[in-house]
């Protein structure tokens, strides 16, 4: 009838529990946005490599007008040869480093944002939607004539659920008020516990 697990957690609980579960999504959200926005900033350096490929690119090419004059032979043209596949090869590092940089941007940021989310999106997000469902069929309980099954069942409910401390003020002998059949403060607490407000056909401030 009422989920045990969903409903275990007080009001006050379930508040502070949403403010932890906001704060670790954004949190690692964000942490894993700036470690990837700084990786791929690093992956920019490549620019770098581009540049050297650049000029050694404009090297071969003087190197082969060179070698084009008379009396400078094929050694010149093979020495432009080589500075233009020198070229190349330091054109596609970099290039290869760049992407393999942004890959590992993207995929360690969102390794860390998922630190974060996964836990509330797998864990917390099920256990409060179920929650939120038991209450709302709770409260629908609640606004019809009152079940004493129901009341019975709240009142066992806050005997092992309320704190000690504010089920002395409702009660001197909980145990035995439970025997007695005197339910109805106990129900009483275990609402204020969920921070639920019983309806209007709720019995009265004596036995359920």
């Amino acid at each position: 009838m009422i989920s045990e697990f969903a409903l275990a957690p007080s009001a006050r609980t379930v508040r502070r529990i949403d403010v932890a579960a906001v704060v670790l999504a954004l949190g690692f959200g964000a942490l894993g946005l700036v470690v990837a926005q700084t990786l791929w900033q690093l992956a920019e350096l490549h620019r770098g490599l581009l540049d050297a490929a650049s000029a050694l690119e404009s090297t071969g090419r003087a190197i082969g007008l060179v070698a084009d004059l008379p009396l400078v032979g094929e050694g010149a043209r093979g020495l432009a040869d080589d500075v233009a596949r020198a070229a190349g090869g330091v054109r596609a590092e970099a290039v290869a480093a760049r992407d393999a940089m942004q890959a590992v941007a993207v995929a360690l940021g969102t390794s860390i944002a998922l630190i974060g989310l996964l836990p509330v999106a797998l864990l917390y997000l099920p256990l409060r939607l179920a929650r939120r469902r038991e209450l709302r069929a709770l409260r629908r309980m609640l606004a019809r004539p009152a079940d004493p099954l129901v009341v019975e069942h709240l009142a066992r409910a806050a005997v092992r659920r309320v704190p000690f401390a504010q089920l002395r003020r409702v009660s001197h002998q909980p145990f035995a008020d439970l025997e007695q059949g005197r339910h109805g403060e106990l129900a009483r607490a275990e609402l204020r516990r969920l921070g639920v407000t019983p309806g209007p056909t709720w019995p009265g401030a004596g036995d359920g």
